[in-house]
């Protein structure tokens, strides 16, 4: 049997295993399935290596004369997705082991994460654009059933899910449906050979209604509100295995797949101004709603849209610079978000709420966590020398490259009102006065814990080796790569000669710290510092716990104090009012109650709607004859 295949089959099989689980055994379930995961990963790493395989079996002749295969191969740009998939079933189903511990349906849990690695195998190994949507599909009938799993509120949630992501759905089956009648394939190796120039009207719709499939699956507005619908319901383990990492892969995998190989589009363009366009309002305007919230889930799901709008930035550009900082930024978001929302999943283990104002002071009783979320914060926030820097400065690269000044200011505005989240984040959890109920409050199993050190490495590692997933896994895949040189562990641009050397950075800041921390031993030492148990402000102690100040206080001004007009559109906004899902169903509303006025039930309305019917027709025959 074909590798390529075996992957696909091995993690189906493995799904059906928890389902022989008795309920009690759930951990069995979770050990099964991981050493599953484990064997993929350790596969896809030798495919890796492997370089490009190729597999297919025909299946039938459409109308007698155009061939159809289930194809599948695995190229330069497939294979490393590939490999971020199968680490990231591995990560989850560890952290899982300790996050579900107790909660029920642990077993058919643990089936749905073995389909979705499946699913999402088969969509990156796809060479075929239907059996790519078929898998597709897949993934967003399991992310359903997995939000089901959630909750209170996840029956609207899966609902909303589905609605959005079905119609999307819909606009790929259109886009292929229009290549295949007018090219006669839809091998995307035999489209890659000669790419679509999209310059007719059949062409650029085709090209639209992939883009939107794309941009839906990985987040991106105006498709993006299923995220934030699902993100207090669901279990956090899902979220960070599919919206922050697995939806965000195969989503911007997909657009990349359209810009790179598919489509021959024109930089600069139309087009490509179309997705900057969608790239920089998605930065904006999804960070801002960020900014003002107060359930932690909810808020990492509003960054995780935002930081999409880096990804279609750099891919829509054109730019190899900038294509190779989006492609750069897909795989950090993928690790630094996971590792946020498994680090939100902590502290909703711990303590039972992710709301923010209800949080503090779990710095010392959860210092792991704690630590894990500061790295994965700066990482998101853009700070070097960590891996989201690293990505953000190649799209700026690009973006000073094609002169697109508006574009790197709103990009470099959306990573500073990131940064400003995240201090909101790690204050209002970490830090400030800890409520009673928590002083019991524990550090997470050791299971749940690897994983979020593991990311955090990577985040680490990723910024300051930046050369090395750079070299192996970016830069192959962007034509047009030569201008970004490698070297050594620095990375540079030469078209911009803008350059960024993490190591020399790194050993900056670290003297730094160590300056920071002799100085403030020094202090110590001279001067004995005092404190009582209860905290201060402005000579005046805080008593109890209903003067403990919360730190999302620290941004009522942007909701409360602003301009009318903008403050109304935060509220407006947070209530849904620009959420496409809630237009169109305001609208199919309106339909139904005048189709239901119509329908009265009094005989004479009945025929003077079939009267007016027949004069319509009647009309309609004259003028064509």
């Amino acid at each position: 049997m074909n590798d390529l295949l075996y992957i696909i089959i091995v993690a189906a099989v493995a799904g059906i295993i928890p389902l022989l689980v008795p309920r009690k055994a759930s951990i069995v379930a979770g050990v099964t399935s991981l050493i599953a995961a484990v064997w993929i990963f350790i596969l896809s790493m030798q495919l890796f290596r492997a370089g490009e395989i190729a597999w297919s079996v025909p299946l039938f002749n459409l109308g007698g004369e155009i061939p159809f295969e289930f194809a599948l191969r695995l190229t330069g740009f497939s294979s490393f997705v590939l490999l971020f998939i199968s680490l990231f079933g591995v990560l989850i189903i560890l952290y899982s082991l300790g996050y579900m511990k107790g909660k029920g349906q642990a077993s058919i849990y643990y089936s749905y994460l073995m389909w979705t690695l499946a699913a999402a195998a088969g969509v990156v190994m796809a060479d075929n654009l239907l059996i790519l949507l078929v898998f597709w599909e897949i993934l967003t009938a399991i992310l359903f059933f997995l939000i089901n799993m959630g909750g209170e509120g996840h029956e609207k949630a899966a609902a909303k899910t589905f609605t959005i992501l079905g119609f999307t759905d819909a606009t790929m089956l259109l886009g292929i449906i229009l290549i295949w009648t007018t090219f006669g394939t839809i091998s995307i190796s035999e489209l890659a050979a000669n790419p679509i120039v999209p310059s007719s009207p059949v062409t650029i719709t085709a090209f639209i209604c992939l883009f939107i499939g794309a941009i839906a699956k990985a987040g991106g507005m105006p498709f993006h509100s299923w995220i934030p619908a699902i993100a207090k319901p669901t279990h956090a383990s899902v979220i960070a295995f599919l919206p922050a990492s697995l939806d965000k892969l195969l989503g911007i995998y997909l657009l990349g797949l359209l810009t790179l190989r598919i489509f021959a589009i024109e930089p600069g363009g139309a087009l490509s101004m179309m997705m900057m366009i969608v790239g920089v309002c998605t930065i904006i305007f999804a960070v801002l709603m960020a900014l003002v919230q107060h359930n932690l889930k909810k808020l990492l799901s509003f960054h995780a849209i935002s930081q999409v709008g880096y990804m279609v930035l750099g891919v829509g550009s054109g730019i190899p610079v900038a294509i190779a900082g989006g492609l750069f930024h897909m795989v950090n978001h993928a690790i630094y978000k996971s590792g946020l929302f498994l680090g939100a999943g902590a502290v909703e283990k711990m303590t039972g709420t992710t709301e923010l104002e209800d949080l503090g002071g779990l710095a010392k009783l959860m210092p792991v966590t704690f630590i894990t979320m500061i790295i994965t914060a700066f990482s998101i926030s853009g700070v070097p020398p960590f891996n989201g820097f690293v990505s953000k400065w190649l799209v700026y690269q690009g973006m000073l490259e094609g002169k697109y000044m508006i574009f790197l200011i709103a990009a470099i505005f959306g990573s500073a009102l990131t940064m400003a989240s995240f201090i909101k984040v790690l204050h209002s959890i970490f830090l400030g006065r800890r409520p009673e109920k928590f002083d019991g409050v524990r550090e997470v199993g050791f299971s749940m814990q690897l994983p979020m050190i593991f990311i955090a490495i990577l985040c680490i590692g990723f910024g300051i080796f930046a050369s090395y997933p750079l070299q192996n896994f970016i830069l192959p895949v962007v034509s047009g790569a030569g201008a970004i040189s490698t070297s050594g562990f620095e990375v540079v641009t030469e078209s911009t000669n803008g350059f960024w050397s993490p190591v020399s950075a790194t050993i900056l800041m670290v003297v730094g710290l160590v300056v920071g921390i002799i100085i403030f031993a020094f202090g110590r030492i001279k001067k004995n510092l005092r404190y009582d148990d209860n905290p201060w402000i402005g000579g005046n102690i805080l008593e109890n716990e209903e003067m403990r100040i919360p730190g999302t206080h620290f941004y009522k001004t942007v909701t409360d104090e602003l301009n009318p007009i903008v403050t109304g559109a935060f509220h407006d906004g947070e209530k849904g009012a620009f959420d496409l899902f809630n237009i169109f169903g305001r609208l199919g509303d309106l339909v139904v109650q005048f189709l239901r006025s119509m329908h009265d039930g009094i005989l004479s309305t009945y025929l003077s709607w079939a009267v007016i019917g027949l004069g319509v027709l009647a009309f309609i025959l004259m003028f064509r004859w």
